[in-house]
């Protein structure tokens, strides 16, 4: 081979190997440079984000209860926009809190609050149908965005969703996270968290709810205002129940004969009830309330109020004065009372 073709190989690769470097060096600056705008955006906004800590000081809105002397039976409930009773994560059944796992984060015990093969689920699905379809927010980021945050969809706020989200779960336990879940989600209009939910809808303690009805419950997490057992959507919502049982049964949670048993399962529902046990005593009641502590005291810091009223004595008199009013109806005389002393 002649020198001159020699030369000119060597100067070629030598080039190559230049141009190759140089690309290299370009594509490791891009980067460090994307890394270093990373790290300066997380640090920039997490400046003024709340502490952690701040769930373990953190007051949940819960309704205050007016009961009579028994305590079992409740005369009334007082309550602004969140109604909610507290309950520890050992009074729900494991079948409920399978129920909302599946529905709403089945990766929940296994990721680090961030869910990336959601993630990419998510955008596999946006991009095939061209729109937003599926969401990929886990039971942690939910409930920093419940909490903390505001609903804007900016970039800033969905970073300062990220920093919480890790923290919280390295912070705290699945399940301390799982429990300030379940009694912060809303299950529909003003109810929320699932011992509100179970009383509301099925007129128990979420301790004594089936299978089914937990998956009820599970349902309306998705969309509350819109998959709840008074609304229009009934259909949909005993829809979205089976097809949690489904879910439930293929990752294992329960077995077939429990799913089927499950989906057969006749629901009976409680029905909407606004009703004041003993009204004129209650209101009286109430309004001693509300000049020794303030109504939004009242309807937010969970009171539980027990009266002098014995309500079987109540049901009783009242039924004596219904019978002596009709008697004197005929003096066109409409109104009665009653005394008891003892």
């Amino acid at each position: 081979m002649p020198r001159r073709k020699i030369y000119r190989k060597i100067y070629q690769k030598g080039k190559n190997k230049k141009r190759f470097g140089l690309i290299l060096k370009f594509l490791g600056i891009c980067f460090l440079s994307f890394i270093f705008g990373i790290l300066f955006l997380f640090i920039y906004y997490a400046r003024d984000l709340p502490r952690p800590e701040k769930f373990l000081e953190k007051e949940f809105i819960q309704s205050t209860k007016i009961y009579d002397r028994t305590g079992k039976v409740l005369l009334f409930e007082i309550y602004g926009e969140e109604k909610r009773e507290y309950v520890s994560l050992d009074k729900v059944p494991i079948h409920l809190r399978n129920a909302v796992i599946v529905a709403e984060d089945s990766n929940f015990y296994h990721h680090f609050g961030i869910d990336l093969k959601a993630i990419g689920r998510a955008i596999l699905a946006d991009l095939k149908l061209r729109k937003p379809v599926q969401g990929a927010s886990t039971i942690p980021q939910q409930l920093i965005r419940s909490s903390f945050l505001t609903r804007e969809k900016t970039l800033g706020r969905k970073i300062k969703e990220v920093i919480l989200t890790l923290e919280l779960d390295r912070r705290y336990s699945k399940d301390q996270i799982l429990e300030w879940y379940l009694n912060q989600v809303p299950f529909g209009p003003n109810i929320y968290g699932v011992e509100t939910a179970s009383k509301s809808y099925f007129g128990k303690s979420a301790s004594e709810l089936t299978l089914a009805e937990g998956a009820i419950l599970a349902s309306a997490i998705k969309a509350p205002s819109y998959l709840y057992p008074y609304g229009e959507y009934l259909d949909e919502l005993l829809a979205r129940k089976d097809y949690i049982l489904d879910r439930m049964a293929t990752l294992g949670y329960i077995s077939q004969e429990e799913k089927e048993k499950a989906q057969k399962e006749e629901i009976k529902f409680a029905g909407p009830s606004s009703k004041i046990l003993a009204p004129h005593f209650v209101m009286y009641v109430k309004d001693l309330l509300e000049k020794e502590y303030g109504e939004d005291f009242l309807k937010e810091k969970g009171l539980k109020v027990y009266t002098t009223l014995d309500f079987d004595l109540q049901k009783s008199a009242e039924e004596i004065i219904k019978e002596r009013a009709k008697t004197n109806e005929k003096y066109r005389a409409f109104n009665a009372s009653l005394v008891a002393l003892s």
